[in-house]
């Protein structure tokens, strides 16, 4: 029984092993292989393609990366430039709109043109062509016998200045010496025949430093009629910073350049030269001890009857300011730029 057992247990297995090769034989007939070993090659190729330019840049940066280094360093200095640039040409740009001298641009005054022109020979008037665009501003004597001042912003590039008085008599005066750094130019009338000098002027000239808060007046010409103003002494120093002037909380306008400033006794302490439009009220004046200083470079040979003088002493010290005004005023004249074709 046992024989007979193990001979049917040993059919049995011979039989499953023949089974198990005869499937293997049949899945082995449905798989092609070469198709599964080609679809490999090409997935691994598939896998592979990305990577061989990822190789080429790679050694492409390796070789050309102290070119793209200076590259980027110019690109980063000329951008930072740039930003500079912008920069101080917006600050340039406020700090002149913050500035204004004042000198009034004028582009219709029939009337003085006529004026002026009524004062010229008939051979003068026929040669003369008048361009309406003119500047004007304020000046005052600095002596009796036709010297004046002004500031040199208002007679720059001019072919031609005249003055006129409140009371309307006209003076063509000449450009004695002007002086850029103190915004400051000289002018004298003598050589106009229909001028007359003074005896004397009611104002002295102090060239000593004026104290904060002291209280100031002017007078000057932002209309085609005399204008008078006061406030007092706000800083000793004009804008930003500048020593050569003084800032004063008094109200000008464009036209009131190269008008007085007087002190309460009435000595002259400064020239009115311009305003800062952002803060109302912030006006600048030139001191006078620079009205001194201009006055001693003058070359001797551009003054005539010797060298300009000016008076320290004032006689409006006791006099009300309605009263200085009227003494004052006498001596203040409007200042017109022509430019003319000859």
């Amino acid at each position: 029984m046992n024989e007979e057992r193990e001979l049917t247990d040993a059919l049995d297995r011979y039989g499953r092993r023949i089974l198990f090769k005869e499937k293997l034989a049949r899945a082995e007939a449905m798989v092609d292989m070469d198709a599964m070993r080609e679809q490999a090659r090409l997935l691994a190729q598939a896998t592979d393609a990305p990577i061989q330019p990822i190789g080429r840049v790679r050694n492409y940066w390796r070789t050309h990366r102290p070119t793209f280094a200076v590259a980027a360093a110019v690109a980063i200095m000329t951008t930072f430039a740039t930003l500079v640039f912008v920069k101080y040409y917006r600050n340039a740009n406020q700090q002149q709109e913050q500035y204004s001298m004042l000198r009034r641009d004028v582009q219709a005054i029939k009337k003085s043109q006529n004026r002026i022109l009524d004062g010229l020979s008939v051979r003068r008037k026929s040669l003369i062509t008048v361009n309406p665009g003119q500047v004007a501003g304020s000046s005052f004597m600095l002596t009796p016998d036709g010297y004046l001042v002004t500031n040199n912003h208002i007679v720059q590039g001019a072919d031609s200045v005249y003055v006129q008085s409140q009371s309307g008599d006209v003076y063509k005066a000449r450009v004695v010496y002007t002086n850029r750094g103190y915004d400051l130019a000289i002018l004298s009338v003598a050589d106009d025949s229909t001028f007359r000098p003074a005896k004397s002027l009611p104002y002295g000239f102090d060239p000593r430093p004026s104290d904060l808060g002291e209280r100031v007046f002017t007078l000057g010409f932002p209309r085609d009629e005399i204008v008078y103003g006061e406030g007092y002494l706000s800083s000793g120093t004009g804008y930003r910073n500048d020593s050569t002037a003084y800032q004063v909380a008094i109200s000008v306008n464009p036209g009131n350049s190269g008008g007085p400033l007087l002190d309460a006794q009435g000595n002259v302490v400064g020239i009115i030269s311009g305003k800062q439009v952002s803060t109302e009220g912030a006006s600048f004046a030139i001191k006078t001890d620079y009205l001194y200083r201009a006055i001693e470079a003058i070359p001797n040979d551009s003054l005539k009857g010797g060298p300009i003088k000016l008076n320290r002493r004032t006689s409006l010290n006791r006099l009300p300011r309605t009263q200085q005004i009227k003494r004052v005023q006498q001596n203040v004249f409007m200042v017109k730029v022509f430019k003319h074709k000859e």
